[in-house]
């Protein structure tokens, strides 16, 4: 079935929850508060300016931006709340509608491209997504609130003011998002490729081969100096808008409040709160700078967002099954052999009975664990596969074994298994015994596609091994590839 690409707004969909409106009924009152604290410094001027200012007024004032704090703390939990949610549904949606994907297992671009949006890429995408949401509304309330506080006390044109010089920012945005989001987009882009070049950095140092270590760093240089470039260009997007941004906000509210100060030279008592309310109107100004930047950072995130909607749904290479070498390939059941042309009479092999063991034999290249993908995604739920080198979750490792693979040759594999197994005191022998034990006992499948079940075994093991196979075989099919010397 084919699952229509998901867009950046679904994706974002993720986050609308019951948290999302708490946080935003949480900021309103922060920013409410917030702007009574002005309310009541204004007020504390004038009485200063009359000789009634009052202890308890420096209380209320203390009481206010307190409270002001607190509901902006709170809100950030419910913020924490409804990214996790994102992030969780994103996972399992991308599980469900990814599932027997099987010919993407071994394809090292694909899993390049795709498998740091499932380590971290994306969890960091849902809560940039809310971070950044959270601080421009933060800004956007506070100056909407006391702009309204500063019009209705101190004069009319002082929220115009800020009105103003919002929508020439907004518009500075609008003009200039096309090229702000191409930067971000290709620092996104170039970061993956640093990323990506990580996965491959094991086995070039380690292997301690000159010539491949040469050709590791001559290409880790290269992604190094192009990330860079990416990066520079993004920043300086953005600091150069902000700047931009900053002067013209200074610009259009100082402005405004000269003319009030002119115009209103003889009232004292109005230039007294004028005066109170400074420090307050220098931080809106500065929050004016802050919220385009703000923007910008948001701009930036929306963007990374549309890596991850794209990622959703990675896609096999139509070419798969053309690079099998069928006439290569033996299928042998007991004394019968049989040289197969297509995945679809290997498959019609695979069912013809329904237990009993079939070896797949051919020599390195040939494409016997592509037959094996190929046959797993044909046979969807009816088939059980484990690959040659798996990260499967079992029971006894409680959760997924960090076992990772390399090698552009299906045949020519390279496996690194982390401390993780000698924390469970298994050796990787020990650990593949393990899971076929727990194959045999915990799954009913119709069919089972073993890929090289045995590298890894030892003798001893093999046997123990090759006695769990012929338990599966007795009550399903198995489709195997492996290292015994002759076949069942």
């Amino acid at each position: 079935m084919n699952h229509k690409q998901i867009t950046r707004i679904e994706l974002a969909r993720y986050l609308v929850c019951p948290s999302l409106f708490v946080m935003i009924v949480l900021m309103v009152a922060e920013a409410m508060l917030a702007a009574a604290t002005t309310w009541l410094v204004i007020n504390a001027g004038r009485k200063v300016a009359v000789g009634q200012f009052l202890a308890s007024d420096l209380i209320w004032i203390l009481t206010a931006q307190s409270a002001s704090y607190v509901a902006g703390v709170v809100s950030w939990i419910f913020a924490e709340r409804a990214g996790y949610r994102g992030f969780g549904k994103f996972m399992l949606r991308f599980a469900r509608e990814n599932r027997g994907k099987v010919k993407l297992l071994n394809d090292k671009p694909a899993r390049e491209q795709v498998e740091p949006f499932l380590t971290g890429e994306t969890f960091q995408c849902f809560f940039n997504v809310m971070y950044e949401l959270e601080y421009v509304l933060k800004l956007f309330l506070g100056l909407v609130f006391n702009s309204l506080v500063l019009g209705v006390e101190i004069d009319a044109s002082l929220p115009v003011a800020y009105v103003g010089a919002f929508g020439t920012l907004l518009l500075m945005q609008w003009i200039l998002q096309n090229p702000v989001s191409r930067a971000y987009l290709d620092n996104q882009r170039m970061n993956n490729r640093i990323t990506a070049q990580g996965y491959t950095a094991w086995d070039n140092i380690f292997s301690g081969n000159r010539y491949n270590l040469r050709l590791w760093l001559g290409g880790f240089k290269n992604r190094l100096r192009d990330g860079l470039t990416a990066q520079i260009r993004a920043i300086v997007a953005r600091e150069g808008i902000s700047a931009m941004s900053g002067i013209v906000s200074l610009a259009i509210v100082f402005a405004t409040i000269t003319v009030i100060a002119v115009q209103k030279s003889g009232d004292h008592v109005m230039l007294i709160a004028l005066a109170t309310t400074l420090p307050r109107q220098i931080e809106m100004t500065y929050e004016l700078n802050l919220l385009a930047n703000g923007w910008n950072d948001f701009i930036a995130v929306w963007v990374r967002f549309g890596g991850v909607a794209v990622n959703m749904l990675p896609q096999p290479d139509a070419a798969f099954d053309k690079r099998i070498k069928f006439d290569r390939l033996v299928l042998r059941e007991g004394e019968n052999a049989n040289v197969v042309s297509s995945v679809g009479d290997a498959l019609q092999i695979a069912l013809a009975h329904p237990t009993g063991r079939i070896n797949v034999r051919g020599g390195n290249g040939s494409g016997k664990s592509s037959l094996l993908a190929s046959l797993k995604t044909e046979m969807k739920k009816q088939a059980y596969y484990w690959p040659t080198s798996d990260r499967l979750a079992f029971k006894f490792n409680g959760g997924v074994l960090p076992v990772d693979v390399e090698g552009d040759d299906e045949d020519d594999v390279v496996v690194v298994t982390e401390p993780l197994d000698k924390k469970l005191g298994f050796s990787s022998g020990e650990l593949q015994l393990k899971s076929l034990e727990e194959i045999v006992s915990s799954t009913e499948a119709q069919v089972y596609l073993l890929d090289e079940w045995d590298a890894n075994l030892d003798s001893a093991n093999k046997t123990k091994a090759d006695a769990l196979v012929d338990e599966l075989a007795k009550r399903a099919r198995v489709v195997e590839i492996s290292h015994r010397d002759t076949p069942s």
